[in-house]
């Protein structure tokens, strides 16, 4: 990959550690690769007996008394799973490929009678004209040492989702995470809005004019109360909100996720043709 297609601001490539560059050519793949996130058209969450119809996806789809996901179609509806034609009621195994009408691909998993469905198409980045992702410098100063600390068994923190009109909703927040910045020390919720994805959405004082509005994100590791880990502030992302706001309802900043300085580090702005 060319490092301009994930950032329009010179670097010298002797001050980048190779992780961070190794990081960035990961970042650009989750976004633009064979199953990259702009390639994603629609989504889903299918849990409980209740049938769900997916926006944009043909059939209803539920989870069985027994925990398994099945999508109800005719074979007029044009969906597949794993290669055969659906008429009537399938199961829908944890790791399916999906074929879905106009060439459009998709993948259900999950586990526990808790799915996601997503769809794909793989010319939506091509018309999309996203060309890469506009970055601040890197800066080894924004490199910190953190410590996740243990909250109260279940937590749940009520946030705004960027549903159209906004929404709230109670996410599980299972740790937080205590890091010292400039002396002073910062206690940020840490959501798990998807089963395994520790999440910390926060703002800072570039919202809004370098950055969006929204806030950025950190993806952090999966680990147990009382453990140290690298919070790297250079990794900070943008909310896939960019990429689709109908297809990814991404949670907003939790109350007390704000850091009142100016986080110069991370991404800033996807960048498209003629921009």
């Amino acid at each position: 990959m060319d490092t301009d297609a994930v950032s329009s601001r010179p670097q010298t490539a002797n001050t980048v550690p190779a992780e961070y560059e190794a990081w960035r050519e990961a970042r650009w793949e989750e976004i633009a690769g064979p199953h990259g996130k702009a390639k994603v058209v629609a989504n889903g969450r299918v849990a409980g007996r209740d049938p769900v119809a997916i926006p944009g996806v043909p059939g209803q789809w539920q989870v069985t008394e027994a925990g398994t996901l099945t999508v109800s179609a005719t074979a007029a509806d044009g969906v597949t799973v794993n290669g055969e034609t659906v008429d009537g009621t399938a199961e829908v195994p944890s790791g399916s490929t999906l074929g879905l009408p106009g060439g459009r691909v998709g993948f259900a998993g999950g586990a526990g009678g808790f799915y996601g469905v997503v769809v794909m198409d793989h010319e939506a980045l091509a018309r999309s004209g996203l060309t890469g992702i506009d970055t601040f410098p890197y800066d080894p100063d924004w490199v910190f040492e953190g410590e996740y600390r243990a909250a109260p068994e279940g937590r749940r923190i009520e946030v705004g989702r960027l549903t159209t009109p906004r929404s709230t909703e109670a996410i599980l927040a299972p740790v937080d995470l205590a890091v010292t910045i400039d002396g002073t020390d910062y206690v940020l919720s840490v959501l798990e809005d998807m089963p395994g994805q520790r999440l910390v959405v926060f703002t800072d004082e570039t919202n809004g004019t370098e950055t969006p509005g929204i806030g950025r994100w950190l993806v952090l590791p999966l680990l147990e109360p009382g453990n140290t880990l690298t919070v790297d502030f250079n990794q900070a992302t943008l909310s896939h909100h960019h990429l689709a706001p109908a297809v990814f309802t991404c949670p907003l900043s939790p109350p007390g996720n704000h850091l009142p300085m100016r986080v110069e580090a991370g991404e800033r702005a996807l960048v498209y043709t003629g921009t």
